[in-house]
């Protein structure tokens, strides 16, 4: 009886010792369990640093002529509606409207960065 709890005694022993050191090797190399997050991805490399283009430079006086021409034909859009309503289409409500659509365009494209 004796050699069999000195037998479970040492199964044991060896057990513990095996997971003590198992967790003080994963303690040394820094093993948490945890799997390591990857790098954040918003910082550009240092090729991509080098390819990138700078952003032309905004030619504001070409935005403020565009900005009040865009005006003028959206302020002239509720009397072109006026005409409609009463049966008659100006001719060149759609020529207006294709324009306000291009000039809107345009300024959201320079504008967004």
């Amino acid at each position: 009886m004796k050699s069999a709890v000195s037998a479970i005694l040492l199964k044991w022993s060896v057990l513990v010792l095996l997971l003590v050191s198992g967790g003080a090797d994963a303690q040394k190399h820094g093993a948490t369990g945890f799997p390591t997050p990857p790098s954040p991805s918003d910082h550009p490399s240092a090729e991509q640093s080098h390819t990138t283009r700078p952003r032309p430079q905004m030619d504001f006086l070409a935005m403020e002529r565009e900005s009040k021409e865009l005006s003028e034909l959206a302020q002239s859009i509720p009397g072109d509606v006026d005409l409609i309503k009463k049966g008659l289409v100006p001719k060149d409500v759609i020529e207006k409207l294709k324009r306000i659509e291009k000039l809107s365009k345009h300024l959201r494209g320079e504008v967004a960065f």
